[in-house]
């Protein structure tokens, strides 16, 4: 009887161990893996990246500029070193402690900063589960309160370059090893470059390093520097390894104009995700409904400048499409600025992805962008021209108009209506009078004048005549016509073949309808 009472004990002794063994075997598979430990600095603020290999459980907490983040069923990999040093904004350093698998944690050692963010990212598109801090340097500015431009830089047309992707988001990466976000940042740096020599121009970048800018940032770059113009700068990437040239994308609200362009879009949608923004997955839906009610103008003004920059860009580079195509972009869904996106070549391609790694090419490409922008403003300068190239027609000079024995053109470019103007001072401040004004932008007197609209202005200078009399021809539009098109095709402005056909800036153009064209 004894022995069969120590023989249940023996068997409960040793399914209890087993328990107690499987649990602590159990425990320790559980245990989530902190595997790397990355930094960076951008303009505004420094972040620190955890990586781990599961979902984190954590805490944090701020005493005497010491951050202490803790994790729970964790260890550190044991290659970290104890201590990693930090030469950035914000922090000088981190300590590792208490590395035993059920509790880890890291001091972080801050310098100055107006606040930190601390926040999980889910594991996404090959990125692991990761705790980030954002360690903030300084206040948001209220655009209200930022400082007037200084006059001189009131004169200049801004023109918005916006490197895609950045930091967490390496965009598309090529066979050989090339990110995406380096080279576009190369060629945005370039057309700045290009953009900066032209006389009554400056460029502003949305980065200036290898850091990631949501798109809420980048838009707002562009609104509070006033931009006229914006332009995301990419490039592609294709399964087909063949796949090549350079292609130029507006944005669409009724959805993509083919699938390649709605595949492009969802992917380049998803780069807040990927770039580490604190809920980077949901996107503002109500600003559909604002950009139904006020975008067509400024879309049908982005299509206007697409196919010019298409034209350029032909010159200097093979085309993937002959035409823009468009996509419901995130980064393009600015209600008052002309903006398109640019892919730039094909990194998936191997030949394509050695161009961009070349000085030479980048160059090129941003000549190409900065003549785009000379003529899409209605000027002609010599640093807007690409070396070895004929500048495409547009608005010409007065002078060329004499060269080749044509009529004298208007001159126009656009202005963007501030705080305190009116269409009288509008006038006297780019030389011209009144009527001419009103009969450019085909206004009356009694017309609000909105902030931020973009209203037809004459070149300061250049003394604005009758569009030449000619005998006109009516044409059936064609699929991939554009005004600019159309006028380039028959050595007139923009403005001309509006006036021609009673059209105003809203109008869009359609395939199978019938406009006056000049014999």
């Amino acid at each position: 009887m004894l022995s069969r009472q120590a023989h249940k004990i023996r068997q409960i002794f040793f399914a209890l161990l087993i328990i107690a063994v499987l649990l602590w075997t159990g425990r320790g598979l559980a245990a989530t893996e902190i595997s790397n430990v990355r930094y960076w600095a951008a303009p505004d603020h420094t972040r620190v990246v955890f990586d781990l290999s599961g979902e984190p459980d954590y805490r944090y907490s701020i005493s005497d500029n010491i951050l202490v983040l803790e994790f729970n069923d964790a260890f550190f990999i044991k290659t970290l070193a104890q201590e990693m040093p930090i030469d950035k904004p914000g922090i000088s350093r981190i300590v590792f402690t208490k590395n035993d698998g059920a509790f880890c944690r890291a001091e972080l050692f801050l310098t100055e900063y107006f606040k930190v963010e601390v926040f999980k990212l889910k594991k996404f598109m090959g990125k692991p589960d990761r705790v980030v801090v954002d360690i903030i340097l300084q206040q948001a500015v209220d655009e209200a309160v930022l400082p007037e431009p200084p006059p001189e830089a009131l004169k200049k047309r801004v023109i918005v370059i916006d490197p895609g992707h950045g930091g967490e988001d390496p965009g598309a990466i090529g066979r050989n090893g090339t990110y995406e976000k380096h080279v576009v940042l190369a060629i945005s740096r370039e057309i700045k470059k290009e953009i900066d020599k032209m006389p009554g121009y400056r460029a502003i970048l949305t980065r200036d390093g290898d850091y990631y800018v949501s798109f809420k940032n980048r838009l707002d770059t562009a609104r509070r520097a006033n931009a006229d113009l914006f332009i995301s700068v990419h490039a592609d990437a294709a399964r087909n390894r063949q796949a090549r040239g350079s292609s130029v994308y507006c944005l669409s609200t009724r959805g993509a104009s083919n699938e390649a362009a709605r595949l492009l879009a969802n992917n380049e949608n998803l780069s807040d995700i990927i770039g580490g923004v604190p809920n980077g997955e949901s996107s503002n839906q109500s600003d559909e409904i604002v950009l139904n009610m006020f975008q067509t103008h400024t879309i049908n003004m982005s299509k206007t400048y697409a196919s010019d920059l298409l034209d350029q860009l032909g010159r200097v580079h093979c085309l993937k499409y002959p035409v823009f195509h468009e996509a419901p972009f995130r980064v393009l869904k600015l209600l008052d600025i002309p903006a398109i996106l640019l892919e730039t070549a094909y990194i998936s391609n191997a030949e394509e992805e050695m161009l961009l790694k070349k000085t030479s090419f980048r160059k090129t490409i941003a000549q190409a962008v900065a003549a785009s922008v000379g003529n899409f403003f209605g000027i002609t300068t010599a640093g807007a021209a690409i070396a070895g190239s004929p500048m495409p027609p547009g608005n010409i000079s007065v002078r060329a108009a004499k060269r080749q024995n044509t009529p004298e053109t208007v001159q126009t470019s656009l202005y963007s209506v501030r705080r305190g103007d009116n269409l009288s001072a509008i006038a006297r401040k780019h030389g011209t009078s009144l009527q001419v004004l009103l009969d450019l932008n085909k206004m009356k007197m009694n017309d609000k004048l909105l902030v931020g609209r973009k209203i037809i202005v004459p070149v300061p200078g250049v003394p604005p005549s009758a569009v030449p009399q000619k005998q006109l021809k009516k044409y059936k539009v064609k699929d991939g016509d554009t005004l600019f098109s159309l006028a380039r095709s028959c050595s007139i402005t923009v403005d001309e073949l509006r006036r021609l056909n009673n059209m105003s800036e809203n109008d869009v153009l359609l395939s199978g309808s019938r406009i006056n064209l000049p014999e």
